[in-house]
């Protein structure tokens, strides 16, 4: 039988969990679900349960996950974890598998808290063991303490870059290079928002002291950095690239990648939710106003999924969020929502003010996406560039029917790892901009799950059974 709340939280990160514990905390039945067996998203990854090694390593930006998960804790609000969530509509029917077994629920109002993901980036190389996402690598020192054994390359672009390579120097792994895309000089767009970066000095003194301690240690940094690739037969034995007219190989054990992150959208989508792209970041997100509200009423978008903007900004879209989902229910009236808004709305402009500066210094270029035709672009279905290239040079024009040709995109991931490149290799053959491409169509299951797990779930009394329910989605 179905289950109703008052609000379902999607995602258990600084967003998901500052909003569940400000509706609870007003007295709604709040259902808070998590595919991880452990609240705190990815920043705050495994925070309750670190050392205080962990905290001395990763410092007070992570340990400032205890007081909102303590809050949360605190809050009441129901909560299970290992929960995937693999249907959303906008009628507040959440649908998602946990333990083997498919539920649905239902609620007035739905928070789709489900943050940002590394940007996918296919490099030639990049299936082979050994070449692994950056952040994947920081999830697995906060999840278990892991870290990579052998010499280790860093290459791509941004912030998050930087940090794991000082958190790598400070851990002793032997570090070959760091190899930034990021071009030498600053990008012009970003200097006149210089002067409004600088009043967060506490933030930019941050970048300067990761930037010294990587100097200091002695490990190869060089920028400007194109073409690169990841060379080896069983697994990655070494990295080239190019530094201008230059060519360098660099022998490694293992290569870390990041260029940016992107908001994870596949739940906003498959729902249906309007969609805006964002041109200078080169991503697409959910539109909604500055509640988090998107084009559906019982449906909002709150954290980085909403747009990237970091952990803080996240928990105050989660706030804003739920003060406006407390209005809508009558537990406040609208102007003691105004008047409580107001200092997570200052808190949130002067949290930001780098944002803009940082963003365009990291901004994606089109000439990153220049990729070779043997490079495999969907890792699921063994697709390469070249096989994008010769469809849409047959006359192929639309995105969907280019997945439907290639399967590219027709993976377990549903485009998660190829969507954004795929978009940009067929832009790019057209000589149009990525968002003029469109976006891949996104259908339940979003997830992995056994027919016969869907075929055996309690859609209550006069709901038609699990399977037919799932087609007739479709």
């Amino acid at each position: 039988m179905s289950r109703h709340y008052d609000v379902i939280v999607i995602g258990a990160g600084p967003a998901g969990l500052s909003a569940s514990a400000s509706l609870a905390e007003m007295g709604l039945d709040v259902l808070t679900l998590d595919e991880q067996k452990r609240i705190g998203g990815q920043i705050y990854r495994n925070v309750e349960a670190a050392s205080q090694d962990s905290f001395n390593l990763f410092g007070e930006d992570y340990s400032a996950g205890l007081e909102v998960t303590r809050r949360f804790r605190q809050c009441g609000a129901a909560h299970e974890d290992g929960a995937s969530v693999w249907h959303v509509d906008s009628e507040g029917l959440v649908c998602y598998s946990r333990s083997g077994k498919s539920r649905q629920v239902r609620a007035n109002y739905i928070v789709a808290a489900t943050g940002a993901m590394e940007r996918p980036m296919p490099i030639p190389g990049w299936t082979l063991p050994g070449v692994m996402g950056a952040g994947a690598v920081n999830n697995l020192a906060k999840e278990s303490g892991l870290s990579p054994a052998g010499k280790v390359v860093l290459a791509g672009s941004g912030p998050l870059l930087l940090l794991e390579a000082c958190l790598l120097i400070k851990k002793g792994v032997s570090i070959a290079a760091i190899l930034e895309t990021t071009p030498k000089l600053p990008p012009v767009p970003a200097i006149p928002k210089a002067p409004q970066a600088v009043l967060r000095a506490d933030f930019l003194l941050k970048g300067l002291l990761m930037l010294h301690d990587i100097k200091k240690s002695g490990v190869p940094h060089y920028k400007g950095v194109t073409r690169i690739r990841a060379l080896g037969e069983e697994a990655v034995e070494a990295v080239e690239c190019r530094i201008g007219e230059e060519s360098l190989r660099i022998e490694t054990d293992m290569v870390l990648t990041h260029f940016g992150v992107i908001p994870n959208t596949h739940i906003f989508r498959q729902a249906g939710c309007r969609m805006e792209w964002k041109k200078d970041q080169r991503y697409w997100y959910p539109a909604c106003d500055k509640w988090g509200r998107t084009n559906f009423e019982r449906i909002f978008a709150a954290g980085d999924g909403a747009g990237v903007s970091g952990a803080l900004a996240a928990q105050y879209k989660g706030e804003l969020a739920a003060l406006e989902i407390a209005r809508c229910l009558g537990i406040i009236p609208g102007n003691e929502r105004d008047r409580l808004a107001l200092p997570v709305e200052k808190a949130m402009k002067h949290d930001g003010f780098p944002r803009p500066f940082i963003d365009s210094l990291y901004a994606p270029r089109p000439d990153q996406f220049i990729f070779e035709d043997s490079t495999v672009l969907c890792r699921c279905e063994n697709v390469t560039v070249g096989d994008v290239r010769k469809v849409v040079g047959e006359g192929v024009r639309d995105l969907n029917e280019v997945k439907i040709i290639t399967r590219c995109g027709m993976g377990p991931c549903q485009g998660r790892m190829c969507g954004p490149a795929l978009a940009e290799v067929v832009g790019a053959e057209l000589s149009l901009s990525p968002e003029k491409t469109g976006l891949l169509s996104i259908r339940p299951p979003l997830k992995p799950i056994p027919l016969e797990e869907i075929a055996a779930m309690d859609l209550g009394e006069g709901s038609a059974a699990g399977a037919n329910w799932l087609l007739d989605k479709k």
